[in-house]
């Protein structure tokens, strides 16, 4: 194999090994992201039942609200509105991970392709230097 081609084999698998390290990264950062994407529709799901039940209610029934130790009266229409302000939060937020997640997901989707086109580079290198080594050796022994 000559010096060049063994240099510009290790600059490819250096690049690889580099590329691989950041896929490990942003595969480690979407980990965490599909968790806090979990956590959001458990909160989103907690909430819409919460929602529900007090929607269920009759004006005649006391909600309350838990402030620091103590329970206050909390009037049923805002305890309604501060959940639909919860959810609609928690929506955004949900929008919000997702619109990451799809964008770090075509990000690993691109260091695949280039390290695979990297690989096929390197392999169609060494096939190229393993037929001119055969072809000297051959050469050689004809002689």
């Amino acid at each position: 194999m000559s010096a060049l081609s063994q240099q510009q084999q290790q600059g490819l698998a250096a690049i690889v090994d580099k590329e691989m390290s950041v896929f490990k990264q942003k595969q480690e950062k979407l980990t965490k992201l599909r968790q806090k994407q979990q956590t959001l529709m458990e909160q989103h799901s907690e909430n819409e039942m919460v929602k529900a039940e007090l929607l269920l209610l009759t004006p005649s029934n006391v909600v309350y609200k838990k402030v620091g130790p103590i329970l206050m009266k909390h009037e049923r229409s805002e305890a309604v509105e501060t959940v639909e302000k919860r959810l609609e939060f928690i929506k955004g937020d949900q929008q919000k991970v997702e619109a990451q997640a799809k964008a770090l997901e075509d990000e690993m989707q691109s260091i695949v392709t280039s390290v695979r086109e990297k690989q096929m580079d390197m392999q169609r290198q060494a096939q190229e230097e393993a037929m001119k080594a055969a072809q000297q050796a051959k050469g050689e022994v004809e002689v």
